[in-house]
């Protein structure tokens, strides 16, 4: 997936780990997110899971895309100045 020129890359997760209110671990189904500077994947950005029942509330990709965009939309200018410095290091 395309989002705001960032490569997205969503595949099937199991077991992430998550903690209750109450304190208690629960293994969850979900999707590890990469975000990537270009389709080539060779700059990664940024890696997170999005687990069914706390980031995500389906089990679905495009549950997984929405929560994907959400998280490029708050951190892009973040993942720009770091692509920027990234280039500017190994140029």
């Amino acid at each position: 997936m395309l989002y705001h020129g960032f490569y997205v890359k969503i595949t099937p997760l199991e077991n992430i780990q998550r903690e209750r209110k109450d304190g208690s671990i629960v293994p969850c189904d979900g999707f590890q997110i990469e975000i990537f500077s270009d389709k080539s994947e060779e700059v990664t950005v940024d890696v997170f899971t999005a687990a069914v029942g706390f980031e995500i509330l389906k089990d679905s990709v495009s549950d997984a895309e929405q929560f994907a965009m959400d998280v490029i939309d708050s951190e892009e200018k973040e993942y720009l100045r770091w692509i920027e410095e990234y280039m500017l290091k190994n140029g």
